[in-house]
Formats: C-alpha cells, structure tokens, sequence
C-alpha cells in the first residue's frame, strides 16, 4: 500500500511538545489527503500539489516607514488549488495592514 504517512525520530522531550508535534503532522497529513481527493479530478498528484504550494511566495519590501508584501506569479497548478478551495487571490501588491499571516 502507498502511503505519504511516514514516520521517523522527533526531537521533543515534554509530553505537551510532543502532543503538540502529533498534532500539527496528523492535520497537515489530513489536509494534503482533503486535497488530494479534492484534485484527483484535475489529474494532479501529491507532488505536483506539493512543488505548486511550495512555489506560493511573497517578498517583504520596507521602504522608510511603509511595508508591503509583493507576490510572485503563481504556477497554473497553485491557480487550480486556490480555485478549488475558494481561496480569494492574493493582490499582486499588499500593504502591511491587509496582509495576514
């Protein structure tokens, strides 16, 4: 059986840090299985997913007092995701105060 669940050594020694790790894997393992399903359709793989996430950036520019938040062209792959899940766009220039982490 395939499988993108793996396992190895986490480097966490209080219970609460290593609750904390579980935690945070099984939702991200959750969430690429929800897109993977959701994608299946589109004929994209995990990898396909995973390389179209990662190519998401955008680049902090501070001029004296002002930052703004200039976004990168994203993949046609990342445009297909982001449709799929509703997600609204990012402008391709945001200020500091409309862009949320």
């Amino acid at each position: 059986m395939k499988t993108t669940l793996e396992v190895r050594p986490i480097f966490h020694w209080t219970e609460q840090r290593i609750k904390g790790h579980f935690v945070l894997c099984f939702l991200s393992f959750l969430m690429m299985q929800t897109l993977e399903i959701l994608l299946k359709e589109e004929g994209l793989s995990v990898n396909n997913i995973r390389e179209a996430l990662n190519s998401l950036t955008v680049t902090k520019i501070s001029i004296k007092d002002e930052t703004v938040y200039l976004k990168n062209k994203p993949e046609t792959v990342a445009n297909i995701i982001m449709r799929k899940l509703r997600m609204k766009p990012l402008a391709n220039i945001t200020s500091d105060k409309e862009f949320v982490l």
